[in-house]
């Protein structure tokens, strides 16, 4: 019970935050999308590069790293916005862009960690497929099917939690292989909440789809993930001032105490506050 009553306040407060904060999210969405457009003309060209074999299969993953890259780097480039927003200040349409070049750096070690995890995939799931399932139309051994599966999850299991990621870097300051390995402890600690954060990041897209990458967008996501880990830091914090807590003890975790303070501060939201965010300030 205590844990739906926590997940449901997450999502409302990850509701309003973004909502309150509407028209910085389009603007800076809008510029996303802007981006994000130009990027698609680079891999439609990188798709109509005429060379060898090798070349154009070098510039057509070349054109994809570099969107991967800039998208991530946008996505950083929010993250000190989306604090303010979840801590109930005013996002800063300058500190965005400010953030643009600092950003590239943590940009650049993401778009190279999923390179990695893309080339794992992309190799060794057909070998071990093929291993599995040989062309000469034996069946292979069981244990090539149970590694494959294995590394189907690990993909899966990596990309869920990359969601941990950014918020982690952010109000942590921890550096790259550091806060992977936390977003990977976040994940097992918290696995029910952690597919509730996917699922409202899939509603997420779905919402971005159908406004056109306008709202909730890039933003709203990068908004989502900070609030989660937000609310998700109390546990934390109150096993660290109640060290000898049993294992049962640990798993009620007092969600209504911990969120007072947030709830108190949110207060009731009307339907005018929602249409007319300012006029409530």
């Amino acid at each position: 019970m205590y844990y739906w009553s926590m997940f449901g306040f997450f999502f409302k407060k990850n509701m309003c935050d973004v909502w309150d904060n509407l028209f910085y999210a389009v603007i800076v969405n809008f510029f996303v999308l802007v981006v994000s457009v130009g990027l698609g003309f680079v891999i439609r060209y990188a798709t109509l590069f005429e060379g060898e074999g090798l070349a154009s299969h070098v510039v057509f993953a070349s054109s994809i790293f570099l969107a991967v890259l800039v998208l991530f780097t946008l996505y950083f480039a929010g993250g000190e916005n989306a604090m303010s927003s979840v801590n109930y200040n005013t996002p800063r349409y300058g500190r965005f862009f400010a953030r643009i070049l600092p950003s590239l750096k943590e940009g650049l070690f993401c778009a190279l960690f999923i390179s990695v995890v893309a080339l794992v995939a992309g190799v060794s799931m057909p070998f071990y497929f093929r291993m599995w399932r040989p062309s000469d139309g034996s069946r292979g051994s069981l244990v090539w099917f149970i590694i494959m599966v294995m590394i189907f999850w690990f993909i899966v299991t990596t990309a869920i939690a990359m969601q941990w990621f950014m918020p982690v870097r952010i109000m942590m300051k921890n550096g790259f292989f550091k806060c992977l390995k936390k977003s990977y402890i976040l994940f097992f600690d918290n696995i029910g909440f952690t597919m509730g954060l996917f699922g409202v990041n899939i509603l997420n897209v779905l919402l971005t789809a159908v406004t056109f990458g306008l709202f909730p967008g890039l933003t709203g996501i990068t908004v989502t993930n900070m609030n989660a880990l937000k609310l998700r830091m109390y546990k934390y914090d109150w096993i660290e001032v109640n060290p000898d807590l049993t294992l049962e003890e640990r798993r009620n975790v007092p969600w209504e105490a911990l969120l007072a303070k947030d709830k108190k501060t949110l207060g009731p939201r009307t339907l005018k506050s929602y249409l007319f965010p300012w006029r409530e300030k």
